[in-house]
């Protein structure tokens, strides 16, 4: 009889996978929802760049289009050179235009603060479990760089190892084609690696690739009640945490649970759940 094949691999509960490489989204990721940094880079931060640099007027029709093209790509990035392609905007979009504005212009010390749980982790999982760190977003490579300044860990990431939505365009995440090329990059496999983010979309466009995945939602509740409405780009996106989806793997409410939550990763090892 005709069996449909399932949308994702199938993970034995309790199965072990060996692994050389765990993968980082930034945003809402690497940081807390709570932060407000998200909110404050996709509201005064892009609508300021979009008054002065994009040509618009008013603010209002200006995040209108921003957020209509965010929405349906997921990188404010590539909504714009699309939105550009269009005819949406008054003035032509330039990648390093945005690039050098949310770079120069989020202030990352006021939202972001040094993590001594994540960096202790992420440098014994690097020198120890001698694992592949990478980071990989759908924002500009210099403000992920930044970021990771600002969480006191850009030192622990190889420069050949972060990647921003540049070097995947014309493709970005939740596409299987920049997925792939950021595996192809780094020399590992689906199987192999582990994808720690905080985009429902994401993970399970990693799941069906068959990447182990890690969502990362700081509403998780103990009681297994829904979360709390958030902020962040979840809530922009509609694209909430669903800690029960089959494509999620394991969940942890902050990254710096990442030793208590997942203690296998410095045996090179991933347990399905």
């Amino acid at each position: 009889p005709f069996r449909p094949e399932p949308a994702y691999p199938l993970t034995h509960r309790g199965a072990m996978a060996e692994i050389d490489t765990l993968i980082f989204d930034v945003d809402d990721t690497m940081y807390p929802v709570s932060s407000g940094f998200s909110d404050h880079r996709n509201g005064e931060v892009i609508c300021k760049f979009l008054l002065a640099k994009m040509g618009f007027n008013d603010a209002e029709v200006a995040m209108d289009v921003r957020n209509e093209y965010f929405r349906r790509y997921h990188s404010s990035m590539k909504g714009l050179i699309v939105a550009s392609q269009e005819g949406r905007l008054p003035k032509p979009f330039k990648e390093e235009y945005l690039a050098d504005w949310f770079a120069n212009e989020c202030d990352f010390a006021r939202f972001l603060k040094p993590n001594p749980a994540l960096r202790e982790a992420l440098l014994s999982l690097r020198d120890e479990a001698r694992l592949n760190l990478v980071v990989f977003s759908n924002a500009p490579r210099r403000y992920c760089v930044n970021c990771l300044r600002a969480l006191g860990v850009d030192d622990l990431f190889e420069d050949r190892l972060v990647f921003g939505v540049e070097d995947v365009l014309p493709a970005c995440k939740p596409e299987a084609e920049a997925f792939e090329k950021i595996l192809a990059a780094v020399g590992s496999a689906p199987e192999r690696a582990v994808m720690f983010e905080d985009s429902m979309k994401n993970v399970r466009a990693a799941r069906r690739l068959g990447i182990h995945t890690v969502l990362v939602d700081e509403g998780l509740q103990d009681d297994g009640a829904p979360a709390p409405p958030q902020g962040g780009e979840a809530g922009l996106l509609d694209d909430r945490p669903c800690a029960g989806d089959s494509a999620v793997c394991a969940v942890m409410r902050h990254i710096g649970e990442i030793r208590e939550r997942l203690p296998q990763l410095w045996e090179r090892r991933f347990v399905g759940r």
